[in-house]
Formats: C-alpha cells, structure tokens, sequence
C-alpha cells in the first residue's frame, strides 16, 4: 500500500483533522505525537511487519502538523483529547492501544481517563510526568505570547537548523520542518499547558492508577537522566530502554523502537 493511501482528513468540530490511517483486522494503535512534532514521527510503524495485520492511526494534533490551527482554540490537554476521541469513534476504532511520545504522553493520559474501559494498554515514550520534562516546552512558556509570536519563533526554529546541520541527523532535519508547520500561537499555548500540567505533580498518579496495562519508555541515553524515572521505579511502572536513541527513538533507532512497541501490544491485546 502506498502512502498516500495512509492520508485522510477527517472534520471535528469544525477543524480538519490530518491523520495517517490504515485499517486492519488485528489490535488498533493510536500514535500521539510530541510538542511540535507530527503524524511523521511513527511513519515507520505503517511500514513495518509487526504491524502489517494492524489498525494504526497517527493524528497531527489541533495546532500542528497538517491539521487545522484555529487562533480561538484552546489548546488544552482535554479539548485535544476530546478530538481524538471523536475521531476514533467516526472510524469505527473500539479498543486500542496508546503509544504516547513527549507531550503527547499528556494528551493520552487526559484521552484515556475519560474511557479507561476502551484501552488494552498504554505506552508512554519519554512522556511529561513531572516539572524536569519541560525542556523545549519549558524555553517557550518562559515567553509571553507576542515575545514568543514576535522573535522567539523564529530564533528557535534557526537554533533547531543550526543544531539539525551541526548532528547531521535526518531526524532532527524531519523535526524541523514539522515544527514549522506549528504556528507561534499553537505552540506557546501548547507549551504553557504542557508545562501547567507537569508541574501539577498528578500525572504520575493517574498514569499509575489506570487499570489496564501500562509502561514508560526511555531512550537509552537519557537513563539516570530525569527525575521521574526513580518515581516511576518505585511506583512499579515497569520501564524499558531503547538503544542508541535519546528522546526520539522512534526516528533514531526504529528497529529497536517498534519491535518493542509490537512485543508489548502482541502481550496486552485483548482476545
């Protein structure tokens, strides 16, 4: 199947929402993108065997990627969750699976304590739990909206290009261009939720308290990095590690990525 048969575009309240989807008769995967990423980010996983008898869906998020970026939208986890809810429910998608990277992992977690009975399992990628995830998020909500509209837009995306040319990583480039699809507005607004949200301190409970299976996933070399790790240690939350990949692992190294995400699916798929 070629890629662009993955393309459509689905109306939600009015907003045109861009999604990769690909129906299948096995387990169904929905990808949550990260803060300023994209659908783009887990275009391997509709290339890969594991998943070919799979429904998979990658959603750009309001405010990024291809999808609409209304100005009078809020940008709260919850209204984004509850897009991706109806979305899910007008392709005929029941049960499911969450793979969630970065501030995405927010998204999920708002997505699925509204329907906990709709999920086989959920799979946090280097999601925000607490106040130290904020890194980029952090730098922008620093700024108020016309700073970060007016100047900080822009000198972010050139030290994103100057760092891009500087790794020499076609993922970083990949990156790039997907946040320069974002608008100023959707991504201060993004980051000032992300980072109201991780320093709550309660995403680590709801995330723990769900009733279906779940995990936290960390490039290999970030481990002993963030303070979350301990906390998710202790709480039980069993944790994996992927190889050679930092924060993206799914463009760094994608072998090692989804035939992770595809053993723990293959173990938590309900019958």
């Amino acid at each position: 199947m070629s890629k662009l048969a993955w393309r459509k575009e689905v109306i939600i309240d009015g907003k045109r929402i861009a999604c990769m989807f690909r129906k299948g008769n096995k387990s169904s995967v929905l990808f949550i993108h990260g803060f300023g990423s994209s659908k783009n980010a887990f275009i391997d996983a509709f290339k890969r065997k594991e998943f070919g008898s799979s429904t998979l869906l990658a959603v750009d998020l309001v405010g990024f990627g291809d999808s609409d970026k209304p100005a009078d939208f809020s940008y709260q986890f919850e209204d984004q969750a509850m897009i991706l809810r109806k979305l899910l429910d007008q392709l005929n998608v029941d049960t499911f699976h969450i793979v969630a990277h970065s501030m995405g992992g927010i998204v999920g977690i708002e997505f699925a304590g509204a329907i906990p009975q709709r999920l086989c399992s959920f799979i946090n990628v280097e999601g925000n739990i607490t106040r130290e995830d904020c890194t980029m998020s952090g730098s922008v909500a620093k700024m108020s909206e016309r700073q970060f509209e007016r100047e900080g837009f822009e000198k972010l995306k050139h030290a994103l290009a100057e760092e891009s040319k500087k790794s020499g990583n076609s993922a970083f480039a990949g990156y790039l261009r997907d946040f320069s699809k974002a608008t100023p507005k959707s991504l201060h607004r993004s980051a000032l939720a992300t980072v109201q949200a991780s320093t709550s301190g309660n995403l680590l409970t709801r995330f723990s308290s769900f009733p279906f299976y779940k995990c936290y996933v960390y490039g290999e070399k970030n481990r002993g990095i963030f303070p979350a790790e301990r906390r998710l240690r202790r709480g039980g939350i069993p944790l994996f590690y992927v190889s050679d990949s930092g924060h993206s692992m799914m463009t760094e190294n994608p072998e090692a990525f989804y035939s992770l995400i595809a053993n723990v699916i293959s173990q938590n798929t309900r019958k």
